[in-house]
């Protein structure tokens, strides 16, 4: 299957790596940001983050948060990270982001692009796809359902919520297991799509604790961002394209990624 070969999620994310700073973006229907990240080739000394497209008012705020990674080393493991920091008091996306980025300084490539597709939910009972590349080469391809993937064999009956990150670092190798951890983000995320309107008349965040803006003590103050759900089912090209110059270690496009999409 081609990427963005039927209705489903798009996500795409790239990173390149500069002298002493990786820098990185994600773009799905629902987000859009960067983050940079600074090292000495040994340990993190700087991290950056902006929120271009957020589905509640204080997202770009939890990137204040990646200051907590100052001082990390630079590993090749993302699941190091998930082990001994609560990415339930993180923006996932940002910290997701942010990992891979120091994933990326500890390896000390130039750069990398996934592209994970989801598959939409069709009739009841009816398993889904979901499959990654990394720099246009196919990496992984899942048929899971209800939580769980029903294939292929090795991952087999193995569900995707907890125990998840624990199992994907003790049994594949590091480079594999970020992918799994990329993909897995994504089907979670592919939930979203078609609840625009249900998502949109609730006016702050659910205070379900699942990130920074869902712990109880601060959804209410995190208002819904309307308007700021799209489809990339039939454009998965528009994805990142406005990060291309900013990735390229120039200036930043200043524009809205929501005003350039929806004009499109």
């Amino acid at each position: 299957m081609a990427e963005g070969d039927g209705s489903g999620l798009n996500r795409v994310i790239r990173l390149r790596a500069g002298a002493g700073e990786v820098r990185a973006a994600i773009e799905d229907d629902f987000h859009h940001f960067r983050v940079s990240v600074q090292h000495d080739g040994d340990r993190v000394t700087g991290v950056e983050a902006d929120a271009l497209r957020q589905p509640f008012s204080l997202c770009g705020a939890a990137g204040n948060r990646l200051e907590a990674l100052v001082g990390e080393h630079l590993v090749h493991d993302t699941t190091l990270f998930f082990r001994h920091r609560d990415a339930l008091l993180q923006c996932t996306h940002q910290f997701d982001l942010a990992t891979l980025a120091i994933a990326m300084a500890a390896r000390g490539t130039g750069v990398r692009k996934y592209h994970a597709f989801v598959e939409d939910q069709g009739e009841v009972g009816a398993a889904r796809r979901a499959i990654l590349r990394r720099d246009d080469l196919e990496i992984l391809s899942w048929r899971f359902l209800d939580g769980v993937i029903e294939a292929p064999g090795r991952y087999s009956g193995r569900a995707l919520g907890r125990g998840f990150t624990a199992w994907v670092g003790t049994s594949l190798g590091a480079e594999l297991a970020e992918a799994a951890l990329v993909l897995r983000r994504a089907v979670f995320i592919s939930n979203g799509r078609g609840r625009t309107e249900e998502l949109d008349r609730v006016p702050h965040a659910a205070p379900r604790g699942g990130c920074w803006v869902q712990q109880p003590e601060r959804a209410s103050l995190a208002l819904r961002q309307k308007g700021t759900s799209l489809d990339f089912s039939q454009r998965p090209d528009l994805l990142t394209a406005d990060d291309g110059q900013w990735l390229a270690f120039g200036e930043p496009d200043t524009a809205s990624s929501t005003t350039m999409r929806d004009s499109t």
